[in-house]
């Protein structure tokens, strides 16, 4: 007996109860060849897929047992031609389907028309997941709405994408799109879509997720690995900077052969206190990051251990973290 379940992720950076919604696409799917490699992780992948992930982009990927990889390749192939209903066989698990779609949501901020719920079916007596029926956003309910979604997203991108390219260093090109963003972003709690890259760059309103992940996509685009980080803040900061939850979500951005933090929300909060630009937040080594903790994944990500880079090493005078005065 086939049973159908809903799984809601809350391991994004501010966990949402999602409802479920009915999605006007057709039930397409697409039946991938998988060989069957036995129940768990054995360590050989079955299903490889159409797209090639490099870890230097895309390290969530490489945190996956084969099982779970193939479930991430199946899912991302199908989300990115616009299904909504994807078969899944070779016997994976539900916890595998579930890791597989998390990660693939962390490392693609592309996909910025797909919600963070989604069902499942799966076979009773053994558990294995036969297929997924993924969630999209109501401004992609159907092919037509999706389609000028995705024109839409790319004129909000296109503009900042040439302005980055006359820029020489990846530092240059990162700040110019920490403030592009910061510019056409506002913080909202109450943000719809505010898991997406789509809130901050098209309907301007977002929480510290939709502005990491517009991050993410314009400095992956400009050929610089930049990562989505997990994580929590410390409440008293959260306050200050306009927030109302302890969970929280930053970047991580190789910049030449190391690594730094940057939050463009957090500099966004502290520069609209201080009627100004402010760059307090901007390519700091982990000891520096202060109310920043990773969880979960993000704790596999590359140690940021550079504190050369920041803004006022690099750029001028700011407001330093260690000059921040949280109050309640």
């Amino acid at each position: 007996m086939i049973k159908r379940f809903t799984a809601l992720l809350m391991t994004l950076a501010l966990a949402l109860t999602m409802s479920g919604c009915s999605i006007l696409f057709p039930k397409s799917s697409t039946l991938y060849s998988y060989e069957a490699t036995g129940k768990g992780n054995t360590g050989k992948r079955a299903y490889t897929g159409t797209t090639v992930f490099d870890p230097d982009y895309y390290p969530y990927f490489k945190m996956l047992g084969p099982a779970a990889q193939d479930a991430y390749s199946m899912i991302y192939d199908g989300l990115a031609a616009g299904q909504t209903n994807i078969k899944l066989s070779g016997g994976m698990s539900a916890d595998d389907v579930k890791e597989a779609f998390n990660m693939v949501l962390l490392d693609h901020p592309e996909l910025f028309w797909v919600r963070t719920d989604f069902n499942y079916s799966y076979v009773e007596v053994t558990g294995a997941v036969t297929s997924a029926q993924f969630n999209f956003y109501d401004f992609a309910s159907t092919p037509e709405a999706l389609a000028k979604a995705k024109r839409d997203f790319d004129n909000a991108t296109g503009e900042i994408l040439k302005g980055a390219k006359k820029y020489d260093t990846v530092v240059e090109k990162e700040l110019y799109i920490h403030d592009a963003i910061n510019q056409a972003a506002e913080y909202d709690v109450d943000a719809p879509y505010s898991q997406s890259a789509y809130s901050a760059l098209v309907t301007h309103r977002s929480v510290c997720a939709g502005y990491a992940r517009a991050f993410q996509y314009l400095m992956q685009k400009s050929g610089i690995p930049c990562y989505y980080c997990m994580g929590t803040a410390d409440g008293e900061a959260v306050a200050a900077t306009g927030g109302t939850e302890t969970s929280h979500s930053w970047n991580i951005v190789r910049t030449g052969h190391t690594y730094c933090n940057i939050d463009c929300m957090w500099d966004d909060s502290v520069s609209n206190a201080y009627g100004k630009n402010q760059y307090p937040f901007f390519n700091l080594s982990d000891q520096e990051f202060k109310y920043h903790v990773r969880t979960g994944q993000s704790l596999k990500l590359p140690a940021c251990n550079d504190d050369s880079k920041s803004y006022s090493k690099l750029f001028g005078k700011t407001v330093e973290v260690k000059d921040l005065v949280f109050k309640k």
